[in-house]
């Protein structure tokens, strides 16, 4: 019985030691869980704050509900920045933030609201989403949290002559630097062609990569990636990009464009086949006299009764 209670109270000893010291916040930070749940409401609050704020209010709007977060929080600015800092200097604590960031934000939806705004794109038979992946996300220049890669690879539904385009919400949660992000899409044809398009991104708000549609050639497979750079400030002040209403669109010509596209390519193939078909059917003219020969010496033409 003495060897079992040993066994317990050097267990029960050994678990207090490893709490002792385990690395613990200090208590003029805001802990790791409340500090999820501020920058969580803090992506919340922007992203309401662009839907509101189409009447040109937009940056009002976003730093009155960005002071609202901190009051529902009840924390000051400073507090708020110096947490920021901090967190931002432990990776260990951050990638924990982030990753649960991630969760949240690709398992919670926004809101109607913000989501309608994207919506418009969408009516009708001619356009179709067709990102698979999740529509909200988070960087920072951290490697390796400052780049989202992407692929799409083509089915049936694609066919040549279709239009694409990306499109996203970005917001931006920087102390310091200057806001530095990239949008790239390389689409890859049938005969291994790639057609590259790009977009930096510097400010919040709407962003659009639109790929030109090719009426030759099929698409095999559209990749590309999100990059966040850290650009020339290398102080340890937080940068965070968040990332929400992930939307790759593929638009097709209306039936009644592709009518008349049609009518005008069968148009220009006939006038082409009555091109060719013109010296063969024609009749030769009759009675005109070919033109004479140049007189020698003379740098004009001569007439045959000047003869």
């Amino acid at each position: 019985m003495t060897f079992r209670w040993n066994h317990i109270f050097a267990g029960a000893l050994l678990a207090m030691i490893l709490a002792a010291c385990k690395p613990t916040v200090p208590s003029q930070y805001i802990s790791p869980d409340d500090m999820e749940d501020v920058l969580y409401d803090y992506y919340l609050s922007q992203s309401m704050a662009e839907f509101d704020g189409r009447d040109g209010n937009m940056n009002y709007n976003k730093r009155l509900y960005f002071l609202a977060v901190l009051k529902k929080h009840g924390l000051t600015e400073a507090e708020f920045d110096s947490s920021l800092v901090y967190y931002y200097r432990r990776a260990d604590y951050l990638r924990k933030i982030y990753n649960r960031l991630q969760e949240r934000m690709g398992d919670e939806a926004v809101g109607t609201a913000v989501s309608s705004v994207r919506r418009r794109y969408v009516a009708g038979g001619d356009t179709a989403d067709i990102w698979s992946e999740k529509k909200s996300f988070m960087l920072t220049p951290a490697i390796p949290y400052n780049r989202m890669d992407f692929e799409i690879k083509a089915d049936t539904s694609f066919r040549k002559g279709d239009t694409y385009m990306m499109t996203f919400d970005a917001n931006f949660l920087y102390q310091s630097g200057t806001k530095d992000a990239t949008v790239y899409v390389a689409v890859r044809y049938a005969n291994d062609s790639v057609a590259q398009f790009n977009q930096n991104v510097g400010i919040s708000g709407l962003t659009q990569v639109r790929v030109r549609p090719n009426d030759n050639d099929m698409v095999r497979d559209i990749r590309g990636y999100v990059y966040l750079d850290r650009g020339r400030d290398e102080s340890s002040t937080l940068k965070l990009m968040f990332i929400d209403n992930v939307q790759f669109l593929r638009m097709r010509k209306p039936k009644e464009a592709e009518k008349s596209a049609q009518a005008k390519t069968d148009s220009i193939h006939r006038a082409d086949s009555i091109r060719k078909a013109a010296p063969d059917t024609a009749k030769p003219l009759r009675n005109v006299p070919p033109l004479p020969p140049r007189a020698m010496g003379e740098g004009r033409l001569q007439h045959p009764k000047s003869r």
